[in-house]
């Protein structure tokens, strides 16, 4: 009877066992096999659950803000090849992450597309019926080009100034603690609907509470699984999502009605330009492809912004002396001014170069979770290895960052680096590269920079804890005694 009783107790582990292994190399099998016979050698990796794949412990990393325990669990297990197979995003998908491979794929637009998710393009944006045609993306891209331009830009300074000045007066004004990433935000945004929509002046105060408000969902939803169900992250983003759709087109019909009121308004935001201009066919935007520029540039235009100067600000108040001689770089700009009632003026951003070098190392250190998408075109062979064409490419740019061949002690903060730092082609790529650069680019470091000159020269954080991740960090921001 106990003889019987061990071995129904060995069977049964033993069953079980084989059965969670089945499930666990199943994927990797099953692709493993089909590949087999078309002579393509797959990397090294796995390819996790059925369905699932390797989402679950991807998504738990990303929502800690910690890819590098991702990239590090396959370079751990399967050698430092920079190539993996996994199994992501309802697709195989082959993971990059050397600095080497990652170039390679990223700049190579013959064999790779962009490679978004559906899922992410359903949160990040809102196709029109019947869907774009190319006419209408390149007129949509050459209407927001401004964003890319110093003009416009420089057109928004004295707003962005004022906006840093007033919210670093009530956040010194505060004695308890500000939760500085969210408080950050708020005047990124301002400026954001100022570029886009023409801010309060053109848009009730209650319609961009709403949008910033529900974007702060959509925030969430992109570093949650995608199950689009109540209770869940991901179903709330998208709820978050119709709700600014919603006020887009609110305020899309009442900028009509005003446009057409007075024809020879200027045109100072870029809602206003998309409504005004035509291609050379004598044809406009259609709504739906006004709200999907609107819906990306909402979501990518200001969050990013503010964690860089929040992140910028922390690494500054760690490290006396870059904050020192980044102060005094800020004391020699207001010195060269002929009146001491002069305020910081679009110019003077061109003379600080240590601040440029600032913001280049907080970028840097600042880009470890950056995940490019690329979907491959045909069969790709890489590193002796083949990325079968329809495949996912995640490039992974935690390492990217962090190459020791480019960047000496690449862990630390050393601002100084970028003085005569000869960077590889694509080693640094913060905002994208080519065609599919982030078109803020320059609105980003002239935020940033206009932050840190006031920061620099008024007042300093003293956190509660000076490791905390910018996610994280609870500051009292002190005013500095005349």
């Amino acid at each position: 009877m106990e003889y019987d009783s061990m071995f129904l107790y060995t069977a049964l582990a033993v069953g079980i066992l084989t059965i969670w292994s089945i499930l666990k190399n199943g994927n990797g099998w099953f692709y493993t096999f089909k590949f087999s016979s078309n002579k393509c050698r797959l990397p090294p990796g796995d390819m996790g659950w059925p369905f699932f794949g390797n989402m679950l412990h991807f998504v738990k990393c990303l929502s800690n803000y910690d890819l590098a325990s991702f990239v590090s669990y396959f370079v751990t297990r399967f050698g430092k090849g920079g190539l993996y197979k996994a199994y992501m995003f309802g697709k195989p998908t082959i993971l990059v992450t050397s600095p080497e491979l990652c170039r390679k794929v990223v700049m190579d637009d013959e064999n790779f597309d962009l490679g978004f998710p559906q899922y992410i393009l359903e949160l990040l944006r809102k196709e029109p019926i019947g869907g774009t045609t190319n006419q209408e993306d390149k007129l949509a891209r050459r209407l927001t080009t401004p964003i890319k331009s110093h003009g416009l830009v420089s057109f928004f300074f004295d707003f962005l100034s004022e906006n840093v000045k007033t919210s670093f007066e009530k956040w010194s004004a505060s004695e308890k603690p500000i939760e500085l990433l969210a408080e950050m935000k708020k005047p990124t945004f301002a400026v954001l609907m100022r570029v886009l929509l023409g801010g309060e002046e053109l848009v009730a105060r209650e319609l961009l509470d709403v949008i910033f408000k529900e974007n702060n969902f959509r925030f969430a939803g992109l570093r949650s699984l995608p199950i689009n169900i109540p209770g869940f992250a991901f179903h709330r983003a998208m709820k978050g999502r119709k709700e600014i759709i919603k006020v887009f087109e609110r305020v899309i019909n009442e900028r009509k009605v005003l446009i057409a009121k007075d024809k020879t308004r200027a045109k100072s935001n870029i809602l206003d330009i998309m409504l005004s201009t035509q291609d050379d066919d004598g044809k406009g935007l259609r709504d739906g492809n006004i709200l999907k520029t609107l819906l990306w540039y909402t979501f990518s235009g200001y969050e990013s912004v503010a964690k860089v100067a929040t992140q910028t600000m922390m690494l500054l108040q760690n490290h006396p002396e870059c904050l020192k001689k980044a102060k005094e770089e800020q004391e020699e700009i207001v010195k060269r001014r002929t009146s001491p009632n002069e305020g910081l003026n679009f110019s003077e951003i061109g003379q600080m170069k240590y601040v440029t070098n600032v913001i280049n190392e907080t970028l840097r250190l600042g880009s470890t979770e950056t995940v490019l998408f690329r979907d491959a075109r045909t069969d790709v062979n890489l590193n002796g290895y083949t990325i079968p064409e329809g495949w996912k490419c995640l490039a992974l740019l935690g390492n990217f960052y962090k190459d020791p061949d480019t960047y000496v002690k690449p862990n630390e903060f050393i601002p100084s680096r970028w003085d005569d730092l000869e960077v590889k082609p694509a080693s640094f790529l913060p905002f994208g590269v080519g065609l599919r650069m982030c078109p803020g680019a320059n609105l980003v470091r002239l935020e940033v920079a206009v932050v840190l000159h006031y920061f620099l020269l008024n007042y300093r954080l003293e956190m509660l804890d000076p490791d905390s991740t910018p996610e994280k960090c609870l500051a009292r921001f002190k005013k500095l005694s005349a």
